[in-house]
C-alpha cells in the first residue's frame, strides 16, 4: 500500500489534538512548530475549549477550515474520537504520539488494528502511533514533538528516518553538532499504515534531500522496502543504515548446504549489495556517510584519493586506516611532482598522502599550490585536507584564517571534490559555521576515523552506482513432474544454460560397464536415489574407477552399500559420468528466505564451503556482472585467478554460469525451497555443475 504523503509531510496548516498545559507532548509540539520556523495556521483542540500554551483552543477540527495534518497527543482510550473528529473535519493526516498499542503486546496490537483500520476506512493517513512525528526542515514545518537544536542550519540535505524516537532526537542532536544540515526527520513508531518504505519513498522524491539516513531495527514490508531502495538506486540517491539485530534464517533448508551459509543479517546484508545500501556501524558513521555522500554524490571510482596534512602522523593514519576500509592512494605522476617540488621544495615528502609540513604555517599558499597540482593528477579524483575549524573566536588565529582561505581557494583550483577533515571528532560551533560559510568551504568532516569509513563508503557506493541493477524476476515456468534428482535436475539445468557435466544412467553392472567404455578413461559411480540426498554417507560415491572390472565391481559395492545404509530407498539407478581431478570447486546455491525470496550464495570450497565460510550472497534475481562481482569479492579469489600457476578461470564464463544457475531457480516459482549445485568445477575455461540437488518446498 503505497501513500501521496506530501500533505503530511508539508502541511500548510497544523492542528495539535489534545492540547493542554499539562501535556508535554503538546508543549513540545507548539515549541518546535515555533523553533523550525513555521509561519501558517496553527489550531490547538481542547475537547473542553480549555486555553492552552497561552493559546486559545477549539473542541473541534470542524471549527476550523483547511488543517493539512494534525499530531494527536490524547490517551488511548480517546484515540478513536480524535479520528472520528479528523475524518469529519476533512482532516486526511496525522501523527500519533499516543502509545499503549502494539508495543504492550497482543491486545494493544488487536486494539491498534482496530483504530488504524478504521482511520483507513474513513481515507484518514497515520503516521504511528507511538510515534514522535516529524520535522521538516526545507518547508519550516514540524507535526511532532521533537525538541531542536537551533539554529536551524543552512542547506538542508540529508534525510534522517528512524524506528526509534529517542534515537531519532539523538541522531538529530547529533547531525546539528556536526554541521549535517537535516533536510527532514522522521520517527517512526509502531508503523500501523505508514511505513518504513513508504517515508524512504517519500525522500526518494524530495528534491532537497540529497541522501537518507535509516536506523532500523526491522523491515515490516520487504516487497515495498526493496521497490523504494530500487528506486532510490535508480535516482542515484544513496540510502546510509545502521540496522539492528542479528539472527539466524529461520526458514533454512536442513537438506541443502546452503542454508547454513545464510542469516538474517547476510540475507539483509545481500539486499543492501543488491540495492547499493550504505551501511554502518554506529549512529556518528550514519550521519557522517550520510552527510559526505549528500554532499559530493558519486566519485569517479577509477580515480584514487588524496590526503593533505601538514601532520605526518595524520597522513599515516588515514593511509593505514584507508587501506584497511579499501581507499585508493595513488601515486602521484611525473608532471605531478614536477609542479609540486616547485611548491613545496625540499620539505615535506611528495608522495601520497602528502605531509606539507610546518612549511604552510609561514607560506599559507603551499595549501593551495599542493591542491591545484594534485588535482590536476589525472589518478586523483578526491581530495581531503586535514584543518582544523577554530571553535571560537578566541580560538582563531591569523594563521588559521590564512590557511583555511587558501584551503578554499585550492578547492576551486583543484578540480575535483573535496573536503576539510578534522583529526578528531568535535563540534562545529557557531562560530565554526560563520568560519566555513565566510570561506566558502566544501564539506567539513571528522575525525579521522569517521571520515576514512565513510570515504571508503562513498567509493564503494559510487563502483556499484555504474553497475546495472537487478534485472526483472524471469516468469515461473511449467517444470516437468519427473524434475526429482540429481540426473534429471543437471539435465534440466542444461537447457537454462548451465554447463553440467555428461552422465550416462546404468541400472545394471553390465550398463555401468558399456557408459564407462563409452565415456573413456577413468569414471565416477554415484547412486541415483529420490530418497538420497546427501550420497556419500551412504556410501553412494566411487571415484577414479577404470576398466571392466573395477566399474563392474564398483557398480555391485554402491548397490550393495545403498542397500544395507537405506533398505528401504527407491533405487533408479547408478550415475557414470567422467572422472574430473584438476580444477577449483565452489558451491552456488539458492535458498529461499521467507521475507525476501530466494537467496544465492556463491562459495569456495566444495564440501568444505561450511568450513572455510568463505561465501557471497545476492537475492535474486543477479546478472552476470553481479555474479562476477561476488566471485572477486571472495577471500579466496585468488584460487580462480592463476594462483601457483593453475590456469586462470574464465570469469565471464564462471560468472555466466552462476546467473544462469540462480535464473533457473527464479523460473521454477514458488515451489522451489533450494537448489544447490554442489560443486561447479572451474579449471579455466572448462566450467561444469558436477552435482545437484533440488528440493521443493511442502505443500501447505
Amino acid at each position: 500500500m503505497s501513500h501521496d504523503l506530501d500533505l503530511l509531510f508539508r502541511p500548510r496548516s497544523v492542528a495539535i489534538i489534545g492540547a493542554s498545559d499539562k501535556n508535554p507532548w503538546t508543549r513540545i509540539a507548539a515549541r518546535t512548530l515555533q523553533d523550525v520556523g513555521f509561519a501558517g495556521p496553527l489550531h490547538l483542540v481542547n475537547r473542553r475549549g480549555t486555553p492552552a500554551l497561552g493559546l486559545e483552543t477549539i473542541t473541534s477540527c470542524a471549527e476550523a477550515e483547511g488543517i493539512d495534518a494534525a499530531f494527536i497527543a490524547v490517551p488511548a482510550v480517546a484515540l478513536g474520537d480524535a479520528i472520528e473528529d479528523m475524518a469529519a473535519a476533512g482532516v486526511r493526516y496525522g501523527a500519533v504520539v499516543t502509545s499503549g498499542f502494539a508495543e504492550t503486546g497482543g491486545e494493544g496490537a488487536a486494539e491498534q488494528a482496530r483504530l488504524f483500520d478504521r482511520a483507513r476506512a474513513l481515507g484518514v493517513t497515520l503516521l504511528g502511533p507511538n510515534s514522535l512525528g516529524f520535522t521538516n526542515f526545507v518547508d519550516r514545518v514540524s507535526v511532532g514533538a521533537m525538541p531542536l537544536k537551533l539554529p536551524v542550519l543552512e542547506r538542508p540535505r540529508v534525510g534522517l528516518v528512524s524506528q526509534s524516537g529517542a534515537t531519532t532526537v539523538l541522531i538529530a542532536q547529533l547531525a546539528h553538532q556536526q554541521n549535517v544540515a537535516l533536510s527532514h526527520m522522521v520517527a517512526m513508531g509502531n508503523e500501523a499504515v505508514i511505513d518504513l518504505a513508504d517515508v524512504i519513498r517519500f525522500l526518494v522524491e524530495d528534491e532537497a534531500t540529497k541522501a537518507i539516513a535509516v536506523f532500523a531495527e526491522s523491515i515490516r514490508r520487504p516487497d515495498a522496502f526493496a521497490a523504494a531502495a530500487r528506486a532510490a538506486a535508480e535516482a542515484r540517491k544513496p540510502i546510509v543504515m545502521l540496522k539492528v539485530g542479528t539472527g539466524e534464517l529461520t526458514a533454512t533448508v536442513a537438506q541443502a548446504h546452503t542454508g547454513a551459509l545464510v542469516g538474517d543479517d547476510k540475507v539483509f546484508q545481500a539486499v543492501c549489495d543488491a540495492y547499493n545500501i550504505v551501511r554502518v556501524g554506529s549512529l556518528e558513521d550514519l550521519a557522517i556517510t550520510a552527510d559526505m555522500l549528500a554532499a559530493i554524490g558519486p566519485v569517479d571510482p577509477a580515480r584514487g584519493f588524496s590526503l593533505i596534512s601538514i601532520s605526518g602522523g595524520a597522513c599515516e593514519i588515514v593511509a593505514d586506516r584507508g587501506e584497511e576500509v579499501g581507499i585508493e592512494f595513488p601515486p602521484f605522476g611525473t608532471e605531478t611532482l614536477a609542479k609540486l617540488s616547485g611548491v613545496i621544495a625540499d620539505f615535506g615528502a611528495a608522495h601520497n598522502p602528502i605531509d606539507i609540513t610546518g612549511a604552510s604555517m609561514s607560506r599559507p599558499a603551499i595549501y593551495s599550490g599542493v591542491m591545484e597540482a594534485v588535482g590536476a593528477d589525472p589518478a586523483i579524483g578526491l581530495i581531503g585536507v586535514i584543518q582544523e575549524i577554530p571553535a571560537s573566536e578566541a580560538a582563531a588565529s591569523p594563521m588559521s584564517e590564512a590557511a583555511l582561505s587558501e584551503v578554499a581557494r585550492g578547492f576551486g583550483l583543484a578540480g575535483v571534490p573535496g573536503m576539510v577533515i578534522q583529526q578528531v571528532l568535535k563540534p562545529i560551533t557557531d562560530h565554526g559555521r560563520a568560519v566555513i560559510a565566510r570561506h566558502g568551504l566544501p564539506l567539513v568532516t571528522g575525525g579521522m576515523d569517521h571520515a576514512v569509513r565513510a570515504i571508503g563508503h562513498l567509493y564503494q557506493w559510487s563502483r556499484r552506482v555504474a553497475q546495472t541493477l537487478p534485472r526483472p524476476v524471469p516468469a515461473a515456468l511449467e517444470v516437468p513432474p519427473e524434475l526429482v534428482g540429481e540426473h534429471a535436475t543437471l539435465a534440466w539445468l542444461a537447457t537454462r544454460g548451465v554447463p553440467v557435466i555428461p552422465q550416462k544412467v546404468a541400472r545394471s553392472r553390465a550398463e555401468a560397464v558399456a557408459a564407462a567404455a563409452a565415456i573413456g578413461g577413468a569414471v565416477a559411480l554415484k547412486i541415483l536415489s529420490p530418497d538420497i540426498q546427501h550420497k556419500t554417507e551412504v556410501g553412494g560415491v566411487l571415484l577414479g574407477l577404470e576398466g571392466e572390472a573395477a566399474v563392474g565391481d564398483g557398480f555391485d559395492r554402491i548397490i550393495a552399500n545403498v542397500k544395507r545404509a537405506r533398505s528401504a530407498a527407491a533405487i533408479d539407478g547408478i550415475l557414470v559420468s567422467p572422472m574430473r581431478r584438476a580444477g577449483t570447486e565452489l558451491i552456488v546455491g539458492v535458498a529461499r528466505d521467507e521475507a525476501w525470496g530466494l537467496v544465492l550464495a556463491v562459495g569456495l570450497g566444495g564440501v568444505l564451503v561450511e568450513l572455510l565460510q568463505d561465501t557471497q550472497l545476492r537475492v535474486l534475481p543477479v546478472s552476470p556482472a553481479e555474479a562476477r562481482d561476488m566471485v572477486g569479492r571472495l577471500k579466496g579469489a585468488k584460487l580462480l585467478m592463476g594462483y601457483r600457476g593453475a590456469p586462470a578461470a574464465d570469469l565471464d564464463r564462471l560468472a555466466e554460469a552462476i546467473a544462469a544457475i540462480g535464473e533457473a531457480a527464479l523460473v521454477l516459482g514458488d515451489r522451489l525451497d533450494a537448489l544447490e549445485i554442489n560443486p561447479l568445477r572451474v579449471d579455466g575455461a572448462e566450467i561444469e555443475a558436477l552435482d545437484a540437488l533440488l528440493v521443493w518446498r511442502h505443500a501447505g
